[in-house]
């Protein structure tokens, strides 16, 4: 079972106006449902999702560990019809898709779904460091993070970056130990930037940041398309625009840059 974070397949696109149809869930749903899924990409179907969702203490999902999955339980008060609803809102909505692999269909992310999981996965490293520091933890290894996604790991380092906090260094120094040359080589930039944060206005950081978010930041494999909703056209999301990036999750642009552009003018 590979728990690391697995970027999207390129799954068949459906049409935009059927996945139009569902308005997306609640932000706390839709981020439970993809860490579920994140488990099982090309691995599960939605029936072992739901099941995951649900609590299920079904042998084989129980051997495969799936009871560890923060999101397991999630809805456990749901019947399982119920969840297979919810699973499908995301089908709908763009953020996960079914492809076939030999005759049965597996849980794929798509480009909108990674990009919402990744995000998120970043976030919840950041948030156990936290955990860690607070109650004075020192992790015995850092094995648990080499040979995972490169765009979520780089987007975990731009996180500690945009934070400005010195506190992550002497993790970072012990991470910086084990991983692969081009990961280290990050590493050492965002210790170097975190330790001369002090010596810089608050417009150079600023300016750091834009700069640094183009190495830390890593573009989906496949353009995002959303719909603008002032006109209704499709645009690309802008995976630079650092606003997006909010602690609690992916914000994605709603208005499309002629439309944004329209409105600014005088």
């Amino acid at each position: 079972m590979n728990t690391r974070g697995k970027s999207p397949k390129q799954p068949a696109r459906r049409g935009a106006s059927q996945k139009r149809t569902n308005i997306p869930l609640p932000d706390p749903e839709l981020h439970a449902i993809l860490r579920a899924a994140d488990d099982i990409i090309a691995e599960g179907g939605r029936t072992q999702l739901a099941k995951i969702l649900k609590g299920s203490k079904e042998k084989k999902l129980l051997e495969l560990g799936l009871d560890r999955n923060p999101s397991y339980g999630f809805y456990r008060d749901l019947t399982l019809e119920q969840i297979m609803e919810k699973v499908d809102n995301l089908i709908h909505t763009d953020f996960i898709e079914t492809e076939l692999s030999g005759r049965l269909p597996m849980i794929v992310f798509t480009p909108r779904g990674w990009a919402v999981e990744r995000e998120r996965r970043a976030e919840e490293f950041l948030r156990e460091w936290d955990h860690w520091l607070e109650n004075g933890i020192t992790p015995l290894s850092m094995e648990y993070l080499k040979e995972r996604n490169r765009g979520m790991i780089l987007l975990f380092l731009y996180k500690i970056l945009r934070s400005g906090d010195k506190k992550y260094i002497p993790y970072l120094k012990q991470w910086e130990k084990i991983d692969f040359k081009k990961v280290q080589a990050e590493i050492r930039r965002v210790i170097g930037d975190l330790n001369r944060r002090d010596q810089l206005k608050e417009t150079e950081w600023q300016q750091l940041l834009l700069e640094r978010s183009k190495s830390l930041i890593v573009h989906s494999q496949q353009p995002i398309l959303l719909a603008c909703q002032e006109c209704g056209g499709p645009f690309i999301f802008d995976e630079f625009d650092l606003n997006c990036y909010q602690p609690e999750g992916l914000r994605f642009q709603e208005i499309c840059p002629r439309c944004k552009y329209r409105d600014e003018e005088p």
